[in-house]
């Protein structure tokens, strides 16, 4: 079987006035079916780029991009899009929920963005607010939700158009260690019973140490983290 993913010869760079800043550099990456890998570095290295590029967001200046062996670096804008909605599901440090609509609504989003109807979207939102644990918060807006109850609604809308890959950039970054410890369960939690392949950035060790494999993103270029 085709690894999930598959990167080779990976490169980015960036203009910053007259300067050309190399981010990414001959970079490889394979990801297993239901794999879960942890990608940690110092802030400014490239973390998130990668991820954007992984997450078919951005596109590499070179290199090739494998998704289940297809190449599809040369892909299409609307061919991206199309495998991006149907295969991988992001969740941020920031959750970037939307304000004025609740729970059940942010969930519902891309299901009904992608043209279910409604009735469908709403009973798979409910299903995937039950299963992060939120049955009892349906009605309540972002703002009236606790930091680790709005990445719940995030990792159920990241779900709801059942992705093979998660992509999780800093996904505890910004909550408190006990309410970290139950993110890392759901989402270590869900790549088991789902079969989800996981890959997530992060600065948390504990995190970075429930993952299958861990790698250090340093000079453009991954490496196995020394343990």
């Amino acid at each position: 079987m085709a690894p999930l993913i598959e990167i080779r010869g990976l490169v980015k760079s960036y203009t910053s006035g007259d300067r050309r800043v190399d981010v990414l550099a001959d970079l490889d990456l394979a990801l297993e079916q239901g794999e879960r890998l942890a990608i940690i570095g110092e802030s400014g290295v490239g973390k998130s780029t990668l991820m954007y590029i992984i997450g078919t967001l951005d596109r590499a200046d070179g290199g090739t991009l494998r998704y289940e062996g297809r190449d599809v670096t040369g892909w299409s804008d609307d061919e991206i899009s199309a495998l991006r909605n149907r295969t991988i599901g992001f969740v941020f440090q920031f959750h970037h929920l939307l304000p004025d609509f609740n729970a059940l609504e942010n969930v519902m989003m891309p299901a009904l963005i992608a043209r279910w109807d409604r009735p469908r979207a709403r009973e798979s939102a409910l299903e995937l607010l039950d299963t992060v644990g939120l049955a009892h918060r349906l009605t309540h807006r972002p703002g009236e939700l606790s930091g680790g109850e709005q990445q719940r609604v995030a990792i159920a809308r990241a779900l709801i158009l059942g992705p093979r890959l998660m992509l999780a950039d800093e996904p505890t970054g910004n909550l408190d260690p006990g309410t970290a410890g139950e993110i890392e369960d759901l989402l270590c939690g869900l790549n088991e019973e789902r079969g989800l392949g996981l890959i997530v950035t992060t600065h948390n060790r504990h995190l970075a140490g429930r993952m299958n494999r861990r790698l250090e993103l340093r000079e453009g270029r991954l490496f196995v983290l020394a343990e």
